[in-house]
């Protein structure tokens, strides 16, 4: 699968672009700057088939209204974030410039454990609670999409709506225990992968003990 990293948004979002060799593909976290986004699907003829949201803060859903019109695109999204969507308050678009407030439903609720096959290509959902309610990583071969859950050398907040930092250390205890190295793709920040994490992430190289 080819994966395509744009920079959205004033929060600096990775929004991931994955197709394939047919140029079947799905989006990842259009957080923002729709026009940059737009230019490279057409530009490369990406026929998306979907949007996936690791979560549904405002910083990663700032292009979902405008990707999922322009392309007539369904929206896939942990169930447990049903009620922080429909908050532009909690989910903090009210606040991010230039949104204003975003309430979005989905046209699909994810669970755990749920895996979506993409032309022979399975996307496993893990929830990963603690960031928000109903974060989730995404695995897909060697890649873990890992939202604000895991970045390099750190994770990510807890103290925000529906956060919590007990889950969070639960859910990097999940990873942790995964076997395979993953190459780590997170929300914010350069990749990394899992074994460099296991070894010198703060939060996760003591977990073992």
């Amino acid at each position: 699968m080819n994966i395509k990293r744009i920079v959205a948004g004033v929060y600096a979002v990775n929004c991931y672009i994955v197709y394939n060799d047919n140029k079947k593909g799905f989006i990842i976290d259009p957080g923002g700057d729709s026009d940059d986004i737009i230019k490279f699907i057409d530009e490369e003829n990406v026929n998306l088939e979907f949007i996936l949201l690791t979560h549904g803060h405002g910083d990663h859903i700032g292009a979902v209204n405008i990707i999922k019109e322009k392309y007539k695109l369904p929206l896939y999204v942990s169930v447990k974030e049903k009620d922080l969507l429909k908050d532009p308050v909690a989910n903090l678009s009210k606040s991010i410039p230039p949104f204003r407030g975003i309430e979005l439903v989905a046209d699909k609720w994810l669970y755990d454990g749920e895996v979506i096959d993409f032309y022979g290509e399975k996307l496993y959902i893990m929830e990963t609670p603690g960031h928000t309610v109903g974060s989730i990583c995404i695995l897909m071969g060697n890649v873990m999409f890992s939202g604000d859950t895991l970045f390099r050398m750190s994770i990510g907040r807890s103290d925000l709506p529906t956060g919590s930092f007990d889950e969070i250390i639960n859910s990097i205890k999940k990873l942790y225990d995964l076997k395979k190295d993953y190459r780590v793709l997170p929300g914010h920040g350069a990749e990394s992968n899992l074994r460099f994490e296991k070894e010198n992430n703060p939060f996760m190289k003591n977990m073992n003990n």
